[in-house]
């Protein structure tokens, strides 16, 4: 399936709340599932927010429909970003986190110059954990019940991937 990456924009609200406002979705958050009220909030902040904070919607390019989005978090004092990603459901094992998660560290390596870009994900969430390792990540660690979900504490797992990293796993595909 084809995607495109754009600037998220008030129209967006109702396709990005047909995932938000879902069990599954938000399960291993700390937040959700979203109100329509909340989504729209939410889209409201991604559209203020400054340019430490590089967010894009994946939108299926044959329907123009938002399915997902992706962000990144940049630390501009220690050449660090973080991202983030969700996805709808109908649009999960298809390749398009991996394919999106690659279009942001190439932004982030290649634009912003960073040195390191890491990401986290539930320990339960082996989907998002096979997304990071597709993406040529590196496992770091776990931290133990640091988010608090509506069941309990989550431990993280987090992953990063180095500019080095990143530019040498490229060479070895030329």
């Amino acid at each position: 399936m084809n995607f495109y990456l754009r600037d998220v924009t008030l129209t967006d609200t109702k396709d990005i709340h047909s995932y938000a406002s879902l069990d599954e979705v938000s399960k291993y958050q700390g937040w959700g599932p979203d109100s329509l009220k909340d989504t729209e909030n939410h889209v409201k902040m991604v559209m203020e927010s400054d340019d430490n904070y590089y967010h894009k919607v994946i939108v299926d390019q044959s329907s123009d429909k938002v399915i997902g989005a992706i962000e990144l978090s940049i630390d501009k004092d220690n050449d660090n970003g973080e991202i983030g990603y969700i996805l709808h459901p109908e649009y999960w094992g298809r390749g398009i986190g991996t394919k999106a998660v690659h279009l942001i560290l190439e932004y982030g390596f290649n634009e912003l110059k960073l040195n390191r870009i890491s990401a986290t994900t539930d320990k339960r969430n082996t989907g998002s954990e096979r997304v990071m390792q597709k993406s040529g990540m590196t496992k770091e660690g776990l931290l133990r019940e640091n988010i608090k979900l509506k069941d309990g504490y989550r431990d993280t797992l987090v992953y990063s991937i180095l500019s080095n990293e990143y530019h040498d796993s490229l060479e070895k595909f030329r």
